[in-house]
């Protein structure tokens, strides 16, 4: 009987877990991005939503993932979260409303959005030092991004 009681809980932690979907690590070279189905090539860039009930899209440009908001195909209200890389760490997934953005021409991200993302804006003002671009949250720089 015990085996049977911890079997059953056994099912529904795993059950339970596989519901509860965070950001999957992007497999560069592999994973294609939902918006403009180019494969993800560059490390130091990409983006991940996830819905409400677990879908994970991957974007390979915060371009893209502005361009997915935008068209509307998953509500605002079945967001759970909005997350990009760190331009400094691989697969270091940063909530959006807390990156902070660094947008330069001498940032070349795969769809031009010329955008890299930060852990924190004194990271960003730091790389920033050479470039001299310009350091925005998500907020302002959604409301440029084409």
């Amino acid at each position: 009987m015990k085996q049977v009681i911890i079997s059953v809980l056994g099912c529904f932690s795993f059950l339970f877990i596989s519901c509860n979907a965070g950001p999957e690590p992007l497999q560069i070279g592999k994973d294609n991005c939902y918006t403009c189905k180019m494969t993800i090539m560059d490390p130091k860039f990409g983006a991940e939503l996830i819905t409400d009930k677990g879908k994970v899209y991957k974007f390979d440009d915060v371009i893209c993932l502005q361009h997915f908001i935008k068209s509307g195909e998953v509500k605002q209200e079945n967001i759970r979260q909005q997350l990009v890389i760190n331009f400094e760490k691989e697969n270091d997934f940063l909530a959006i409303s807390q990156a902070g953005f660094l947008v330069s021409p001498g940032i070349k991200s795969p769809m031009g959005s010329q955008a890299a993302a930060f852990s924190t804006r004194e990271a960003a003002e730091k790389y920033n030092s050479t470039l001299q671009g310009e350091l925005l949250s998500w907020k302002e720089l959604s409301g440029k991004l084409q």
